[in-house]
């Protein structure tokens, strides 16, 4: 029965599955990891029901889940009202109101010199009578009061003039003053005084202030449209009232009496009978989108075959989901412990170094939004992501990881004090926060080592880890080849060797080279006394079969090795370096062999080439290279530095003319760099050795049965040292 992992990657690789069509399938798993990243970051914006009224005693601390900062609408329209009234009316000065109540004063006394030169009018009543009417016109329609109309009527030519004349000069002296309509009390009551002040009689006084009074309009008009506008600008340069609430804040205490402002608080947290807080959702979504965005794009311009290829692509949206769970979970308790830089160290190991730079940056991005923008635990979180990936990028041993946790660890430790003495937090917080930071670091190394054997195994991923462990020399199939073809072991731990030491130089993956020139030969097993390196003193068995058998038995240990790969699940890139280390070399031994028997004119030389294919990446060339040369240099009777550099160099000559590396990356000047390394190596391994004088040989002929002097065991091991069988394929 398939697993649960193996049946979810069989949906999308069978051919008549839906979801295994391209499009179809990247737009599922697009909205399934969208869907979950929402889900992860959106908890806090769907609170718990508060169903509490105002005025209501609380039966429970309410506690601010976050930070959040909205405007108070009672307290911003009072300050609206405030600014307003702060804001000075504009007015416009009116001069034709002067003009048009001196034009009024001569219109009235002209009508009582009228009613004055009436001898008919006897009494006083009849003169006010004939005076109201004469005012009534349309054109000069002033209401004066009773006294001013009786003052007029008592008063002969003479005495009209004369008040006349005050009271143009009051009405002037008034209106040389700018006069608004809440200033029309204060400019009667001035013209009261005013009158008071030039001695006349009653009737006249009566009448100069009665119609003065009367006459007397605001001559400074408010301007309501330019009034408006400065309101207007006003309230838009004026800032709302804005209320902060800050996380974990007690809104309401138990047994207070619940207050309106405290509604609204609970309101905008969306607190308040369990509300959505809808604008933020979107808003996580639109962000969310972004940030999925980028990253696709990121892989679609740099790093186009992670971007087609589905299963890293997955791979990559469930690291997100691990990271932003985890962090999650320890936002709960504090966010200086979240292990953010899980995500980081996985995506550089199980997929690229490069791609885990830039998650780093997105998933701090992410993980902001579950610090509420907190710029602390984010600088944490990129740094420590950084830190992760910088010190995975280059792994040689088991203990990387555990060196890894303490890199990160001590960063975030300085990263928080750092942060924290910036922003001036207490001394005893940063301490703790940055205990907190160390423990993440480690968490985060501890979390990292236990999901890496389940992701490498459910995305068939290799690992540097999963190298080493093939490295070990306690592997099964490795110690099969050490029990059944002892020579091909030691020239295989040789080759490693060899070939490790020039990737370092010319930027080949060092641990892929050591691993793959550890199991390039295992085909060997099978057959392993048909080459030379695992012969005995005796018989060649070559001698006694046909060359072209000779050759079918040579190259079938390709073959035989990737049927071995298979058989111990090998991970193809050792699979690969297994079928391409001699790519399709012609086996010119055998070939010379049977070209020289009498039916040679009928040989085809492709009968006696490997089946190939050649050499794909440098990994694989290296080991072609270093295999090659090793035995070939191993094969020399007396090595100097001028025979092993004439070697190697033909070797990799030899090699490159017949087309075995023209389909990896190398290029020449790697070609010369390998060639030096490779000689500087080999001349170390395979120098040549003084012969022991003769005093010398006869001491150690005489020596006792039952010891041996330090000079006579350092001679005994210097000879074993030289003992060394033929390397390579090379079966005569």
């Amino acid at each position: 029965m398939l697993s649960i992992p193996n049946r979810v990657r069989d949906l999308f690789i069978q051919p008549n599955s839906l979801y295994a069509r391209p499009l179809i399938h990247r737009i599922v798993l697009g909205l399934a990891f969208f869907s979950l990243f929402m889900i992860i970051l959106s908890t806090d914006f769907i609170s718990d029901k508060v169903s509490l009224q105002e005025g209501q005693v609380s039966d429970r601390d309410v506690i601010a889940p976050r930070t959040v900062s909205y405007i108070d609408p009672v307290r911003t329209k009072k300050l609206e009202e405030e600014v307003k009234a702060s804001v000075m009316s504009a007015y416009d000065y009116d001069p034709t109101v002067a003009t048009q109540a001196e034009d009024s004063v001569s219109a009235i006394f002209h009508a009582a010199r009228t009613v004055a030169a009436d001898s008919s009018l006897v009494s006083t009543q009849q003169r006010v009578n004939k005076l109201k009417a004469l005012l009534s016109v349309p054109s000069l329609l002033v209401p004066l009061p009773n006294t001013a109309l009786t003052g007029l009527a008592e008063l002969n030519q003479d005495r009209l003039l004369k008040v006349e004349e005050s009271t143009k000069n009051i009405l002037r002296k008034e209106m040389q003053r700018y006069i608004r309509v809440e200033d029309l009390d204060d400019a009667r009551k001035q013209i009261v005084i005013e009158t008071d002040g030039l001695d006349l009689s009653d009737n006249s006084s009566s009448a100069v202030a009665g119609i003065a009074q009367a006459l007397i309009k605001p001559n400074f008009i408010l301007n309501v449209r330019e009034t408006d506008k400065r309101k207007q600008s006003a309230l838009a340069s004026m800032d709302p009232v804005r209320e902060t609430v800050k996380k974990g804040q007690i809104m309401v205490h138990k047994g207070d009496v619940v207050t309106g402002e405290q509604i609204q608080a609970m309101e905008e947290l969306g607190l308040y009978r369990g509300q959505i807080n809808e604008v933020s959702i979107f808003g996580l979504a639109i962000f969310v989108l972004v940030i999925m965005g980028l990253t696709l794009g990121y892989l679609f311009k740099f790093t186009p075959e992670i971007y087609h290829n589905d299963r890293h692509m997955v791979l990559l949206g469930l690291i997100m989901l691990v990271a932003l769970s985890v962090g999650k979970a320890a936002h709960y308790y504090s966010d200086y412990v979240a292990p953010v830089a899980v995500g980081a160290l996985l995506t550089a190991i199980l997929i690229d170094s490069r791609l885990g730079i830039f998650f780093s940056i997105a998933m701090a991005m992410l993980f902001g939004v579950i610090v509420d923008h907190d710029l602390r635990p984010v600088a944490v979180a990129i740094v420590g992501s950084l830190v992760g990936v910088y010190s995975v990028s280059k792994i040689h041993h088991g203990y990387s990881l555990t060196k890894t946790g303490v890199w990160i660890a001590a960063m975030n430790f300085l990263t928080i004090c750092s942060t924290g003495l910036l922003e001036q937090v207490e001394y005893s917080q940063i301490l703790i926060q940055g205990i907190q930071g160390v423990f993440s670091g480690i968490a985060t190394a501890i979390i990292t080592i236990g999901l890496l054997p389940y992701l490498e195994h459910t995305f068939n991923v290799t690992t540097p880890f999963k190298l080493l462990d093939l490295a070990n020399p306690s592997h099964p199939l490795l110690q099969r080849l050490l029990l059944d073809a002892p020579g091909t072991y030691h020239h295989s731990i040789l080759v490693g060797n060899l070939a490790e030491t020039a990737a370092d130089m010319i930027g080949a993956d060092p641990i892929t080279v050591r691993v793959g020139a550890y199991y390039h030969d295992i085909g060997k097993i099978k057959r392993p006394y048909f080459f030379v390196e695992n012969q005995v003193e005796g018989e060649n068995p070559h001698d006694k079969i046909a060359p072209s058998l000779s050759t079918l038995i040579v190259t079938s240990h390709i073959k035989d090795g990737f049927e071995l790969c298979q058989d111990y699940k090998l991970p193809q890139v050792i699979v690969d370096i297994v079928q391409q280390h001699h790519g399709t070399m012609l086996v010119s031994y055998f070939y010379k062999r049977a070209t020289e028997n009498e039916h040679g004119e009928c040989i085809i030389e492709a009968d006696f080439r490997y089946e190939g294919p050649c050499p794909q990446t440098k990994e694989a060339a290296l080991v072609m290279l270093a295999d090659a040369c090793e035995a070939s240099v191993r094969s020399l009777s007396k090595p100097n530095m001028n025979r092993i550099e004439a070697t190697v160099r033909k070797m990799i000559r030899q090699r490159l003319q017949d087309g075995q590396l023209d389909d990896c990356n190398l290029t020449l000047k790697d070609l010369n760099t390998v060639g030096d390394v490779f000689i500087r190596v080999l001349s170390s391994m395979f120098h040549s050795r003084i012969e022991y004088p003769d005093a010398l040989k006869e001491l150690e002929r005489r020596k006792p049965k039952n010891g041996n002097s330090p000079k006579q065991c350092a001679g005994k091991d210097s000879d074993n040292s030289e003992i060394a069988a033929s390397g390579g394929d090379r079966s005569h």
